[in-house]
Parts: structure tokens; C-alpha cells; sequence
């Protein structure tokens, strides 16, 4: 395990995050809408990368706000946009697994398309519930395993070598994993999406090579063979693309998981 978290800190270190997270930012209002914060509240955001989905939006809103994240190479970004919000957060470096914070500390626990990356689903499960106060909640955006974002991390595992014995990540994606995982909360589920848009699936996979982690780590490891898995992508946004104008239009749907902890 603590060879998967190492790996797992390298590739999410590896790219430009906080470019990337601008296409997913989205999630974190609506989870905010569902789940209301404000002044007086003590949030946390787990796996907050730049902090531009959940962090900064509930300082907006009012909320004490800290942000955690394995890969503390995040948290520039994140300062820069906070500072240009004029809001204040509290940024600490923390594996989803091991949460440096007291027991029932947080009135809200937020985690979007962060935590679900965790090797050991089951301990960073656990300490999300921990953190989070008897009467609070627990709320999580994930992707789903037959959505877009799902079946593409199958395509980059299928050209790289076998990776150690975890579960996939994906499986927070399904809600009966969820209630598995999450045993001690009242759970409320339903399904959103984030629309990608890009000029074509080439110029897609040409920003994702340059700064999305996974693939610029598979684009390391692979060397000569990189070829074969980018044309597998392209083939692959192909095959998603609902634009009949000549772009790229791909919807991609992930779980809301809403967990209430009994007070």
C-alpha cells in the first residue's frame, strides 16, 4: 500500500492540475447548492487538488474552510486563487486515509473526484465519517463506472502494466458500493453530469498528454508504445462525441453521494 500512495502522489503530481480542474469546477457549486454551508460552519474538502470545485466556493459562502490533499504541489494554485476570491483557507497536506483531524470536527466533509483515488477505499471511508460531526454531512461527487470518465481510465489500464491487488476506483461510482463503504450514514444518491467541450477529440487528448496526470505518466512509461494508447483515446472520445457540428461534446456522468451522520 504505501507503494500505491507513493505512485499515486507521483501521478497526481505529474501535469498541470489546476488546468484540469477547471473542467470539472462545476460539480463543487451544485454539491454546494444540495448541501447548503455558511458562516459558523467548519468545512472540509478532502483531495481538494486547487481547490477551485468545493474549497473556495464554500469560503464564498461564508464557511471556515480547510482544504487537504496528498499532493501539497496544489496548494500554489490554490493560495493564487483564493487570494484573487478574497477569501481565507486553511490548506493542510493529508492522505485521504489518515485525515489529521480531531474525531466529529467538521460540519460538512466534501470530496470531489479526489478521495475515490485512495487505495484503501474502505480506511478513507472510514475517516471521512470520522471527521464529520454527529448531525453532519458527508458529501461526495464520484465517477460512475459505466459513465465516460469510468471507461476511459479502463482504456489507459488496458496499455499499461498490471498495477498492484485495488479495488477501482470507480466503484465509489456505484451506489452499492457506497452503502457498503458507508455503512453509518443515511445515503441519498442520484446522478449529474459534466459536460466536456473541446475543438475536436485530437485537441482533447493533445491538452490531456500535456496536463492531466495519468496520461502524462502513462505517456512516461510507456515511451515508444505511448502511440498505440493515445490513438486508443482519440478513438475513444470519437466514439463519446454527441457534436454534429465538428467539435467535441462528451457528457460525463459521476454519483452525488449524500450522507447524513446520525447525531
Amino acid at each position: 500500500m504505501d507503494e500505491i500512495r507513493r505512485i499515486n502522489k507521483a501521478v497526481w503530481s505529474a501535469g498541470e492540475w489546476d488546468e484540469v480542474a477547471a473542467l470539472i469546477a462545476a460539480a463543487g457549486p451544485r454539491l454546494l447548492d444540495e448541501v447548503p454551508v455558511g458562516a459558523g460552519m467548519e468545512v472540509l474538502d478532502v483531495a481538494t487538488g486547487s481547490g477551485s470545485s468545493v474549497a473556495i466556493q464554500a469560503a464564498l459562502r461564508g464557511a471556515t474552510v480547510t482544504a487537504s490533499d496528498l499532493t501539497p504541489a496544489h496548494f500554489e494554485a490554490g493560495r493564487r486563487r483564493a487570494a484573487d476570491a478574497g477569501v481565507s483557507i486553511d490548506w493542510v497536506e493529508a492522505d485521504a486515509e489518515d485525515l489529521p483531524f480531531d474525531d466529529g470536527r467538521f460540519d460538512r466533509v466534501f470530496s470531489t473526484f479526489g478521495h475515490m483515488f485512495a487505495p484503501d477505499q474502505q480506511r478513507a471511508a472510514d475517516e471521512l465519517v470520522r471527521v464529520c460531526k454527529p448531525g453532519g454531512i458527508v458529501a461526495l461527487a464520484t465517477w460512475t463506472p459505466a459513465g465516460y470518465s469510468g471507461q476511459l481510465f479502463g482504456v489507459i489500464d488496458r496499455h499499461l502494466p498490471p498495477s498492484p491487488e485495488t479495488r477501482s476506483p470507480v466503484l465509489w461510482g456505484d451506489p452499492e458500493e457506497v452503502t457498503r463503504l458507508l455503512p453509518g450514514l443515511d445515503l441519498d444518491f442520484h446522478l449529474d453530469h459534466i459536460l466536456f467541450k473541446s475543438p475536436s477529440a485530437e485537441a482533447r487528448v493533445r491538452f490531456y498528454e500535456e496536463k492531466f496526470g495519468p496520461l502524462v505518466m502513462a505517456r512516461q512509461v510507456l515511451g515508444d508504445r505511448w502511440p498505440e494508447l493515445r490513438a486508443d483515446v482519440v478513438a475513444f472520445d470519437e466514439e463519446w462525441n454527441t457534436a454534429t457540428d465538428g467539435t467535441l461534446e462528451i457528457s460525463a456522468e459521476y454519483l452525488v453521494t449524500i450522507g447524513r451522520k446520525p447525531a
